[in-house]
């Protein structure tokens, strides 16, 4: 009898390896939901919402003038996403009043992430870019717009961003057009 006792708990204890072997674990399932989760996301992500939120200009001693650009980036995604670089140009009744560059495209591994800026999910930033010009290189009629504040701009360009999640990255550049105000 006691011979059978020990049969039966042994054949008991193989089934019992043999079930928990082949059955799928519980952290293999969660890896595949994660990824799917992880790639949902990515491939129902909405782009950048980019607006102006300032154009200033003002004449300092020298007789130059210094205009400062802000733009507002929204991000309505439900992760973090990587503003690379805002690339644009303003005008001023069809004048290019200044261009410039804010940021820095990432190129490889190595690259410094200084100059980016992680734009986390459902929230915004504001950048802010400074010229410094003489008056001779604008229309007289545009100079005296642009000092009185009432100036209507055109501010078109391309910014770059990336956005990555646990198993894939992802990134583009957009081309943009504002006016303000």
């Amino acid at each position: 009898m006691y011979v059978l006792d020990v049969r039966i708990i042994v054949a008991a204890v193989v089934i019992f390896v043999i079930v928990r072997i082949t059955a799928p674990s519980d952290t293999v399932s969660t890896v595949e939901e994660q990824q799917t989760d992880s790639q949902g996301s990515l491939n129902n992500s909405e782009v950048l919402k980019i607006a102006m939120k300032n154009v200033t200009a003002k004449q300092d001693q020298e007789n130059g003038v210094n205009i400062q650009v802000q733009f507002r980036v929204f991000n309505p995604n439900k992760s973090t996403v990587i503003l690379e670089a805002i690339t644009y140009n303003v005008y001023t009744n069809n004048t290019r009043v200044v261009s410039g560059d804010i940021g820095e495209k990432l190129e490889g591994f190595v690259a410094s992430q200084e100059s980016v800026f992680p734009i986390i999910a459902n929230s915004s930033i504001t950048l802010k870019d400074s010229h410094r010009l003489q008056p001779s290189e604008l229309l007289p009629a545009d100079l005296k717009e642009i000092l009185n504040g009432k100036a209507h701009y055109t501010i078109n360009g391309t910014y770059s961003y990336k956005q990555s999640s646990v198993f894939e990255a992802r990134g583009a550049d957009r081309d943009f057009e504002l006016t303000f105000p």
